[in-house]
This record gives C-alpha cells, sequence and structure tokens, in this order.
C-alpha cells in the first residue's frame, strides 16, 4: 500500500510517457549486451524488471564492468503492485527512473555471506542505504531487504551477482520516522500527540526507530476525534502513550517473523515507556506453514490485540507501522 502511494505521488507530480512504440521498448537480445544485463534479459521471471531497465537505460549500466549487486524485483513482485505488461511499466518512466537505482548495490556482495544479523546496511547507486538481513532459525533459511525477501540469490554474471525479489523496494522519501508519521494523514492524530508531548524532535533525530503509530481511528475509538484535542491533553501524559508505541531498532515485519520464538510463534518487543509487548504471528493464508503479518499486544495491561494496516514505511532513522489500536488502552 505504501508503494502504491509512492507511485501514485510520482505520477501526479510527473507527465506519463507517452507514444513509446514496441521497437522502442522491447527488451530483446539487442539490448542484453552482457553482465547482469544479459542475465536479465535471460531470465523470463525478470521479464518485467527487463523494461524497467531499458527504458531508464540502466540495462547500460549493468553492462559496464563494475562490479554491481542487483536486487531485481520478479515478474509477481510488479504484477503485485498493478503492473501486469512491459508497456504498464513503460507508462511510469519516471517513477522507474527512481526506483531502479535503488536495486543497485556497488561491488560483488554475497547476501548469502553476509554475517548472521539484522538490517546490515549496504550502499545503493542512488546513495540510499538499504537494510539486509540473514538469519538462520529451525524452520527458515531468508535473506530480506527492507523486509522483502531475497528468493534467489548470488547468481553469477561476469560484472557482478543478480539476486531476485519478491517484492519492488521503494527508496524512502522521509529522513525521519516523525516526518513518516506526519506524511500520513490516516496518522494525522498520533502526530499531533508526538508534537504535543515534546518528542518530536527526538524523533527527528537519532535511532534508529521502530513506530507501531496507531491510526486515527483507534484514536476516535476512545473518544479522541480532532487534533485540537490531543492538544488540549497533558503532554506528559502524551508522552508516555507515544513512547509506549516506539521501541529500538529498526524492525520490518519479516524480521519479526525470523526473531519469533518457534513454539509459540511470538515475540516480546520492549517498548520505550517500559512496557513489554507480544508480536504474534500471523499465519500466511496462500502459504501453509509460512507467515506473512503480525499483531501486537501490551501483554502488561492485557488489552486486546492490534492489527498492522500499514506496514514496512522507512524512513532515514527507522520504521513506521500503522496499527488498529493504541495500546495503552
Amino acid at each position: 500500500m505504501e508503494l502504491r502511494r509512492f507511485f501514485m505521488g510520482l505520477m501526479a507530480a510527473m507527465p506519463i510517457l507517452a507514444g513509446c512504440s514496441k521497437e522502442h521498448i522491447q527488451p530483446d537480445d539487442t539490448y542484453a549486451k552482457k553482465g547482469i544485463a544479459a542475465v536479465v534479459n535471460s531470465n523470463f521471471s525478470l521479464s518485467l524488471f527487463k523494461y524497467a531497465l531499458v527504458a531508464t537505460t540502466y540495462s547500460d549500466t549493468l553492462s559496464q564492468p563494475g562490479p554491481y549487486t542487483l536486487l531485481a524485483p520478479s515478474n509477481d513482485a510488479f504484477k503485485a503492485m498493478g503492473f501486469s505488461s512491459g508497456a504498464a511499466v513503460i507508462r511510469v518512466i519516471d517513477s522507474m527512473r527512481v526506483i531502479v537505482p535503488y536495486h543497485i548495490l556497488r561491488g560483488t556482495i554475497r547476501l548469502d555471506s553476509l554475517p548472521l544479523a539484522f538490517n546490515q546496511p549496504l550502499g545503493a547507486i542512488n546513495g540510499q542505504l538499504v537494510y539486509v538481513t540473514h538469519w538462520i532459525n529451525s524452520r527458515d533459511t531468508a535473506v530480506v531487504v527492507n523486509g522483502i525477501r531475497v528468493s534467489t540469490r548470488d547468481k553469477a554474471a561476469t560484472n557482478g551477482l543478480v539476486n531476485v525479489t519478491d517484492g519492488v523496494l521503494s527508496p524512502y522519501t522521509y529522513t525521519n520516522v516523525q516526518m513518516a508519521v506526519s506524511g500520513d494523514p490516516s496518522l494525522s492524530l498520533f502526530n499531533a500527540a508526538i508534537i504535543r508531548s515534546g518528542l518530536a524532535a527526538d524523533y527527528q533525530s537519532g535511532g534508529p526507530y521502530t513506530v507501531f503509530a496507531p491510526a486515527n481511528t483507534a484514536f476516535n475509538a476512545i473518544g479522541i476525534q480532532t487534533t485540537d484535542s490531543i492538544y488540549k491533553m497533558d503532554p506528559v501524559y502524551l508522552q508516555a502513550l507515544v513512547k509506549a508505541h516506539v521501541t529500538a531498532g529498526r524492525s520490518f515485519v519479516y524480521d519479526y517473523i525470523l526473531k519469533a520464538d518457534i513454539p509459540t510463534n511470538s515475540y516480546t518487543e520492549h517498548m520505550l515507556s517500559g512496557i513489554n509487548t507480544t508480536i504474534t504471528l500471523v499465519a500466511d493464508p496462500l502459504q501453509p506453514g509460512r507467515f506473512s503479518d503480525i499483531n501486537i499486544q501490551n501483554e502488561n495491561a492485557g488489552t486486546a490485540k492490534a492489527s498492522l494496516l500499514g506496514k514496512n514505511v522507512l524512513a532515514g532513522n527507522g520504521v513506521v507501522h500503522s496499527i488498529s489500536r493504541i495500546l495503552t488502552q
């Protein structure tokens, strides 16, 4: 949902490329050249990404000596975003010019050889960082980038390596988590709570943080309807409320899936207010035995579980998830 919003914003601000003929966009062998570009060109499961590479001319970049490490979204990743054909990819060419370089890392980086650790920062050629988790437990051996699983890893090319991801990576547009919260209209009441509590400056610097931001509907459910109501509340009370929804570290949903205790499928997260929350895995309805989501609950107060309404919004100093309930209520 957040990546869709990213595309929609770019499309609204930039003209859509029109009048492209099939001859100009067809990513056939004449565009493959060599190296990583040739590997992508020969992989049917990356046919939609070929269009993005050719249209943005990054196929030329990936034919150079490099070396580079490519994180290539699969066809299914593009289709999940509503791009079912090469023509659909071409129509958002300006968006692709922003998206594609975030999938290209400098150097030959074997993801399977990275240390077993969460969210290791690696530099993309657009100047931003991606965060790679390499983890092994009794039911999974996983490499995950920005919370997105890497399904095929370390395929060799003459100028680097090719990996296939299950989703499209979104470059971050917010320098910090407070800006990410303020940029989402559905989180305006929680943003007001951050400001009124006096904590905005804290979350604009430092970190990293993981924020579980209650949606406006969560505040509405306890009788808080407007930002004016928030600004009339006790800042000390709001400090405790805000900190109950923030934890130290950068954690994507898939990180919790990997961290969770195997028998209970749960994980205890410690919030900055001092409360403990229980994160419970949610089964993937399409893949028996796997998990695709989480719930979160304040284990101290015994409140009901909050479900995720939005997830994995990356900012410069952390990640924001939006949730359906206030954890202290």
